[in-house]
């Protein structure tokens, strides 16, 4: 009983003790420059602007809308809004080291370009995604409609 009495100060003295929130700030710190190194805030607003010229794209009887539209999304999607959210995603996913060595990274010509190239790529391969989907449409259709018929036959719920 006295050792699990002992082994529960330890544990609750190094759980209150300032050393153990200052790698999740050293992480934190270490995120917030890595948004930086890969400048995020221009990225984000490229990002808004593809995804409304995909919106209309898709829907043009938004067009007319296409103002607001940007003022809503530049609102909620700024970076100054969602900068500590990402902060804490990156410095939940990593450690301050492996951080650093990703600030490290970006910061070299290789890095830089990858930071540059990578909007693009992650554009053709959503649209790669989408092509492969659209050609083969049909097949997905026929999966449905199976399942459909399966659910109904055994009583399941079927579809709206």
């Amino acid at each position: 009983m006295m050792l699990k009495s002992v082994v529960a100060c330890v544990m609750t003295a190094i759980l209150l003790s300032p050393s153990a929130f200052a790698a999740d700030d050293g992480a934190k710190k270490a995120a917030a420059r890595l948004l930086d190194v890969m400048n995020m805030e221009v990225m984000m607003e490229h990002s808004i602007e593809q995804m409304m010229t995909i919106q209309l794209q898709q829907n043009p009887n938004l067009t007319p809308f296409r103002d607001v539209m940007m003022r809503y999304f530049k609102k909620q999607m700024s970076y100054d809004t969602l900068k500590g959210e990402f902060v804490k995603i990156y410095a939940d996913a990593f450690t301050e080291k492996e951080l650093n060595e990703i600030v490290a990274f970006y910061q070299t010509e290789t890095g830089q370009k990858a930071i540059q190239k990578m909007p693009e790529l992650m554009s053709k391969g959503a649209q790669l995604g989408a092509s492969r989907v659209q050609a083969n449409i049909e097949e997905l259709q026929q999966m449905i409609k199976a399942e459909a018929e399966r659910l109904k036959t055994e009583g399941g719920p079927t579809p709206q």
